[in-house]
């Protein structure tokens, strides 16, 4: 009997050991794929873009056009981004407009059912006795007495002396002083950055350094960078001036971009359309920045830096 709950024992935790061993080879070696594509028109730009993981069962996307629009997708579980929170606020709208709708009639029946009640129709009043006059005169007494006290007691509290608390805003930071701070801790940065890249025992991290943002950086860029465009600076020269600096970057021929300059508009447009695709495995870029920390060159740095 305990070799069996033992056994049985053994096989859970086993099964749970597998799920979370599974789970975990999951996260690092299944990338994350991601693609955008538009078009555009000068101004008029119209774009999608979608990221999943593990057979799209996680996935978000994103559209832009005249609205923003778009959902995230947890397993089986699809939620909206941005219309549910439109939606929400237009129906506490009309939950506001309903009720004030439903007060506003109820203080009209109010009012209907008090002047109803003060209004005495012509033949009940001739067969009024002298003792309902005798009420009715000794309750408007009631009435002016228990108005004259009411007025007396608002007299009485407007000549009260009100003792109002003094409150003390925090002072605060101008925004020229704040952006001033701002900038010189910026600035303070880069002292200590060119300081410690002057000295030649730092030159080891910082090279690293680049070397490990440059491995991350080529992982997360696109795989596929397509454009197609056809364009005009509104000149000839400056046209072609920008096509040269185009022409340099190794990026546009190697995906084999289509950009047609239009020399002879003499208004600057731009027009085309884009697909960008590419992946990203968590094990890559974890594997870079564990290099980064375990080095010895690059925590000297970080702790002189930090000091």
């Amino acid at each position: 009997m305990i070799f069996t709950i033992l056994k049985v024992i053994g096989i859970i935790l086993l099964v749970v050991l597998a799920l979370i061993l599974t789970a975990l080879l999951c996260v690092l070696f299944v990338p994350v794929k991601y693609r955008a594509v538009g078009s555009f028109d000068n101004t008029d730009i119209r774009a999608k873009a979608h990221a999943s993981w593990l057979f799209h069962l996680f996935a978000l996307h994103i559209e832009y056009a005249d609205e923003t629009d778009g959902y995230i997708r947890l397993v089986f579980v699809k939620k909206g981004l941005f219309a549910d929170s439109l939606g929400d606020n237009y129906e506490a709208f009309n939950d506001d407009v309903m009720d004030d709708a439903a007060k506003t009639e109820t203080e009209d029946k109010v009012s209907e059912n008090t002047g109803n009640e003060h209004k005495i129709p012509a033949d009940e009043s001739e067969h009024i006795t002298d003792e309902q006059a005798e009420d009715e005169c000794t309750a408007r007494t009631h009435n002016e007495y228990r108005s004259v006290t009411d007025e007396n007691q608002h007299i009485k509290k407007q000549t009260k002396p009100t003792h109002k608390k003094t409150y003390k805003k925090p002072h605060k930071k101008s925004h020229k002083k704040q952006f001033k701070d701002k900038s010189d801790k910026i600035k303070n940065c880069i002292y200590k950055l060119k300081r410690e890249y002057s000295d030649e025992r730092n030159k080891a991290a910082f090279s690293h350094l680049k070397k490990e943002l440059f491995i991350i950086l080529k992982r997360i860029c696109p795989r596929k960078l397509k454009l197609i465009m056809v364009y005009s600076t509104g000149s000839p020269d400056t046209t072609g001036i920008s096509l040269g600096i185009l022409a340099c970057f190794p990026v546009g021929y190697t995906n084999r971009w289509r950009i047609t300059p239009d020399f002879e508009s003499e208004k600057p447009y731009a027009k085309g359309s884009f697909d960008i695709k590419g992946h990203v495995i968590v094990i890559s870029i974890l594997a870079a920045t564990l290099r980064i920390l375990f080095d010895k060159n690059c925590r000297r740095l970080y702790n002189r830096i930090s000091r």
